[in-house]
């Protein structure tokens, strides 16, 4: 590869890397701790440094007998050269970065040991002290060395503060948009099933009772002239067949579409009202935890009605999977509670899944998303050595 055709390339790289929203988000935090850092130490640095030359200029010369007779302005200076030594070396040393107690403590002592030895350093150049003593050269390097240290602490904590302060800040934006997403997704929901309901409504039932008016149309001509023959009797039996299924299948299959069967009863009993409508040539098995079974009893349980019924879409969104995709001579439904985490799984011993293959189906989509909003997980993936394995993960608000 030339350079002409790898420095383009670089430069998109570049560019996506610009105008990458994360990249530019963590550029401007660092920006952010570092300013808070800096100026925060900076801030208490020179208040200390202040006080410090006012004290030794003023108030030991006036009190201390032998103490140095320096000026406020050679003082002043000296402790300013300090605070500059500060604050170069805690932006060298990038210490807002760090997050670990042990590095920040150790940072913290070497920018205050740098900090004093410059403090005293300019306090000999620029003549604050002709010929210190070891009791003056102790007492101005310790004592510098703790006010930079509780500058340096000082800068530290605001830096931690306000990342702690930015983190609550983000993670309430975060559950906003959250909290949005999830009413988006209800609402969708809701339009979904009213849709099913609707061309339910408008296309099997109302086709089956045109008929039905139809035929007791007919019907009622020939009772009015008095002309009822076999044919008349056959009719009305198959008017009362055609609306004793429109009110078994149709009817109940749209309410199911709104509250499965028996719910209200508590989540196992709705499972097993599912599992009783699969045809009797495929074989099921429920397995229930005993766990679940506690928390599910409709008189002393904690399982809500919203969790039974998403609990109850990822049985029936397994089965019907089953029926289509296998085609699955068993199913098997487990119910467990781990850990405050009701576990759902459906398999069954189809053909082997094949994600490839199957594609995507929409309603199992549907569902990992509705159930991603609570915090948990939808997977569908290849059975142990047939088949497929439907397994939802829904945390439960267990205290």
């Amino acid at each position: 590869m030339t350079s002409s055709q790898s420095e383009p390339r670089a430069r998109r790289s570049t560019g996506r890397a610009v105008n990458d929203p994360s990249a530019a988000t963590s550029r401007g935090d660092d920006r952010e701790d570092q300013v808070i850092l800096l100026r925060s130490t900076l801030i208490v640095a020179s208040g200390y440094a202040l006080g410090a030359a006012l004290q030794g200029a003023y108030i030991y010369s006036q009190f201390v007998t032998g103490w140095s007779s320096a000026s406020l302005a050679q003082r002043l200076g000296a402790n300013l050269i300090g605070v500059l030594a500060l604050v170069v070396t805690l932006y060298l040393m990038r210490l807002h970065r760090e997050t670990r107690a042990v590095v920040l403590a150790g940072g913290a002592v070497v920018a205050a040991a740098i900090a004093a030895a410059a403090r005293y350093g300019a306090q000999l150049l620029i003549g604050v002290y002709d010929d210190p003593t070891p009791d003056e050269t102790w007492g101005e390097v310790a004592g510098g060395f703790v006010i930079v240290l509780i500058s340096t602490g000082i800068g530290i904590w605001s830096v931690h503060s306000r990342r702690a302060a930015r983190s609550r800040i983000r993670a309430a934006e975060r559950e906003a948009v959250h909290i949005e997403v999830a009413v988006r997704a209800l609402e969708q929901e809701e339009v979904r099933v009213r849709r099913a309901v609707a061309e339910g409504l408008h296309g099997t039932l109302q086709q089956k009772l045109v008929l039905v008016e139809a035929r007791l149309a007919a019907l009622q001509q020939h009772v009015e002239a008095g002309d009822v023959d076999a044919e008349d009797v056959d009719d009305l039996r198959w008017v009362r067949a055609e609306l004793d299924e429109a009110r078994v299948i149709d009817v109940r299959e749209m309410s199911r579409l709104l509250y499965p069967d028996r719910l209200e009863l508590g989540l196992v009993p709705a499972v097993r009202a599912l599992l009783g409508r699969i045809p009797a040539s495929i074989a099921t098995r429920l397995s229930v935890a005993p766990r679940v079974r506690e928390l599910d009893d409709p008189a002393a349980g904690s399982l809500t009605t919203s969790e039974r019924l998403l609990a109850a879409r990822i049985v029936e969104e397994g089965v019907t999977n089953s029926l289509k995709h296998g085609p699955a001579a068993s199913i098997e439904v487990s119910l467990d509670a781990v850990d405050g985490v009701l576990v759902v799984t459906v398999e069954n011993d189809g053909a082997l899944y094949d994600a490839a293959l199957a594609g995507a189906a929409s309603g199992t989509a549907r569902l990992a998303q509705r159930v991603s909003l609570i915090g948990g997980t939808l997977t569908l993936s290849p059975g142990a050595s047939r088949g497929a394995r439907l397994e939802a993960r829904l945390p439960l608000g267990i205290e």
